[in-house]
């Protein structure tokens, strides 16, 4: 088994690491980048299920099969800078519905919480690359707990554009070398940067993003051409994005951006 030797166990139980935010995590206005932070929960992930005895190398050599983010819902409580000392906590809640859900926590040197989030995994036999159905998953996956503890107690929610709207195309983008993973397919982090790049710079620019939910509805590869389409809507103070991505006429993820 191979981990980060950062990650420890906290005091909770939670599965814990400290890191200072550096500028390549960052936007133009010193910020945590959503993606930044999804990329370090993500390796977060794959720790705490290392630690638990159910993470790459367990799957991988043994059964052929690797953990895959679903659906993940974050929101920034407060922007976090850079030059920060943070620390990032996760949990493995167990099964919930038809997802393995684990959750986040994202705290400042002071100990507040900065950032809090929800993950639903599921598990992909990478030779087939198709979902294995919970009664056939390995015995070493346990579907019990590690806490008792809610970071957001719902579930990540699906997210889709509003039904009789017509989402508006942005670009097509096509799937290249630093889009691909050890999985051999697009990272989820990198859907994140593209639905950012979807929105208008006026925003981005002067907006903190408040809150991100993302699903991951289908695998894209390399060579792929993405579609890439947006609807924007106001809810009182606050300005939404849903931006979709689609390979020919299947969805391959949907985003609802928050600022």
């Amino acid at each position: 088994m191979k981990k980060d030797p950062r990650v420890i166990v906290d005091a909770s139980g939670k599965h814990v690491m400290d890191f200072f935010v550096p500028c390549y995590m960052t936007d133009g206005n010193c910020r945590l980048k959503a993606s930044a932070f999804m990329t370090q929960a993500q390796e977060m992930a794959m720790n705490s299920a290392e630690i638990l005895g159910f993470g790459y190398d367990e799957l991988f050599p043994n059964y052929g099969m690797a953990w895959v983010l679903s659906r993940f819902h974050f929101k920034f409580l407060r922007p976090v800078m850079w030059r920060e000392f943070v620390r990032i906590r996760t949990w493995h809640k167990g099964v919930r519905s038809v997802f393995y859900v684990r959750d986040f926590e994202l705290l400042g040197e002071d100990g507040e919480l900065s950032m809090i989030g929800t993950s639903s995994w599921v598990v992909l036999n990478l030779k087939e690359r198709s979902l294995v159905r919970m009664n056939e998953l390995p015995p070493v996956i346990s579907p019990e707990p590690m806490l008792e503890e809610d970071a957001i107690e719902a579930l990540a929610p699906k997210v889709m554009i509003p039904r009789k709207v017509q989402a508006e195309f942005v670009h097509n983008h096509i799937v290249s070398y630093s889009d691909i993973d050890l999985n051999k397919h697009t990272n989820n982090v990198r859907y994140i940067d593209w639905a950012l790049d979807c929105i208008d710079a006026e925003v981005t620019d002067n907006c903190p993003v408040k809150e991100v939910s993302i699903n991951f509805n289908r695998e894209t590869h390399l060579g792929e051409t993405v579609s890439l389409y947006r609807h924007e809507e106001q809810a009182g103070e606050d300005h939404i994005f849903i931006i979709e991505g689609k390979v020919e006429d299947t969805q391959s993820f949907c985003a609802r951006i928050v600022f």
